[in-house]
Order: C-alpha cells, then sequence, then structure tokens
C-alpha cells in the first residue's frame, strides 16, 4: 500500500545561493511519495531557472507555480501556495535550510498515528524541534528550543499561551488537511502564517503535536526574515526599556493575540509574554 502523498510548499525569494543544496535534501528524503510546489515572489537572481532546471530533471516531484503573482513577503507567498494545496497532507519549507533525511518520515508517522485515534476529520499538526547552524553549516545550537528557551508543550497546551509566544517554526510543520482548512485565509492581522495557522488549529480544537527532535539544518544568515534569536526575561525587558524601537513587533502580537482573546489588554499580555519566559 502506498504511503500517502506529501505536498512540501516551498516560498522563495532571491534564495539562489542555499536553493540548490535545499532542494537536493528533499530529494533526499527517505518518504518518498511527494510532491514539491514552489511560488516564487519576483526573485532577481537566479532562483527561477534554478527552480525551472530542477522542475525539468524531476517533473513528476517538482512543480513552479509560476503564475506572476508577486505578494512582497514570506507570509503572504505562503499563504498563497497554502491556498493551492491539494494533497492530504501539507509540509512548509524554507529556501535556506537542509532537511534531514527522516524528516518528513518521522514527521508523518507521528502525524498519522495521532489521526488513527482521533480521525481525519481533526485538524492535527506536528511541529519539529531545529539545529541552528550559520551559513556554513556549523553548529550554533543543537537545540533550537533551548536557544530560544521555549517549552513547546506548555506554550501549545492552551491558546492564551502560544497567542503571546510561538513555538511553532513554519518550516518544520506538517499538517493534515483538516488542519490546512482551519488556517485559511491567512489575514493581515497574522503576524507570521506558521504562528496563526497554530493558533487557528487551537481554536479549531485540534492538536498541535511537539516532536522533540531536530529534524532541519536551520540556517542563519543575513537574509533571514525571522531567524534564530536568543531569548529570556532580558530580551523582553530590553524590549520594553526601548519600546519605541520595538512598538511596532509588540504591537503586532498584541493584535494577533487580542483577535484571539478579544479580553486580553496590554498589561496582562506584557506580565504573560514575561512569565513565559523565565519558566
Amino acid at each position: 500500500m502506498q504511503a500517502p502523498l506529501v505536498e512540501i510548499l516551498m516560498a522563495t525569494y532571491n534564495g539562489a545561493p542555499f536553493l540548490a543544496a535545499q532542494i537536493e535534501s528533499i530529494l533526499a528524503q527517505s518518504y518518498r511519495n511527494w510532491r514539491l510546489v514552489i511560488h516564487d515572489d519576483g526573485s532577481s537572481d537566479g532562483t527561477v531557472q534554478l527552480v525551472r532546471d530542477y522542475a525539468l530533471r524531476f517533473p513528476k516531484q517538482i512543480t513552479l507555480m509560476d503564475d506572476g503573482i508577486a505578494h512582497g513577503s514570506a507570509k503572504h507567498n505562503f499563504a498563497h501556495l497554502m491556498g493551492h494545496a491539494t494533497a492530504g497532507y501539507v509540509m512548509l519549507a524554507d529556501q535556506d535550510d537542509i532537511w534531514l533525511p527522516n524528516k518528513v518520515q518521522h514527521s508523518m508517522d507521528l502525524l498519522m498515528a495521532e489521526e488513527k485515534r482521533l480521525g481525519k476529520h481533526m485538524p492535527v499538526a506536528v511541529f519539529t524541534d531545529l539545529v541552528v547552524v550559520d551559513e556554513e553549516l556549523e553548529v550554533v545550537a543543537p537545540s533550537f528550543w533551548a536557544f530560544q528557551n521555549l517549552r513547546p508543550q506548555r506554550l501549545v497546551a492552551s491558546i492564551e499561551n502560544l497567542a503571546v509566544r510561538n513555538c511553532i517554526t513554519g518550516c518544520t510543520l506538517l499538517m493534515n488537511k483538516s488542519a490546512l482548512s482551519v488556517c485559511l485565509p491567512v489575514p493581515e492581522v497574522a503576524v507570521m502564517h506558521d504562528w496563526w495557522c497554530g493558533l487557528k488549529i487551537l481554536q479549531g480544537k485540534g492538536k498541535l503535536i511537539p516532536l522533540h527532535s531536530a529534524t532541519i539544518l536551520y540556517r542563519q544568515h543575513s537574509g533571514n526574515v525571522v531567524g534564530a534569536r536568543q531569548w529570556g526575561v532580558g530580551v523582553i525587558f530590553r524590549k520594553i526599556l526601548g519600546f519605541r524601537r520595538y512598538r511596532q513587533e509588540f504591537w503586532a502580537n498584541y493584535m494577533m493575540a487580542k483577535h484571539f482573546l478579544p479580553d486580553l489588554n496590554i498589561i496582562s499580555f506584557f506580565l504573560r509574554k514575561i512569565m513565559l519566559a523565565i519558566r
């Protein structure tokens, strides 16, 4: 019996320096029944031609969604891809990481076991830890979760916690079709697509499952949209003291949190953010 099809959605933008290595790591996955769909956001380097070359070499597995639409952000580019996904299972991929060989298999094993228990109608998603590396793939931190002082089990236990602090990195995310359906559309109030998806899955009474092992080499370089930043109570206090500098980031997070928690006020938001950093 053939394994279920997994659709891997990759959003690209000027990613030529690292893209080939990422695609090669997907081609090397032990789980074989996947399809990679790539949508570019108006690259001016060799990204699109590189994708076209791979699509010609692997036409059954790699597709360039060449529709001429440019969104101007990773959030909207991924939302566009998610809106066109057709498979029963969907993964998100950044353009500059390296997937470890069993990433798809380990995530699918965990998700399908949970789906068997809860039923396919239940929104279920798996997300994993990452190894933080530099441009040359030298290890910066063996655990992204430890590096950022994240406790995913606690954060995904309630929408109140996840609305204040995200622990879901999109490039590790695997969703079933029911989970994908509750994530769409991704509105302007969403800080990022992955955070929004996690919150919508919890709001839909679904299940978020942390896989406590790294499945990705998470490459850090000057072009990262978000990236890995050490976190803790000291960082939060520096941001509070330097509020004018960070006010846009705080305000965006707060407004998204209020979308899910209408009674949340700015003081309780700050206090919960500090509590989640130190406990």
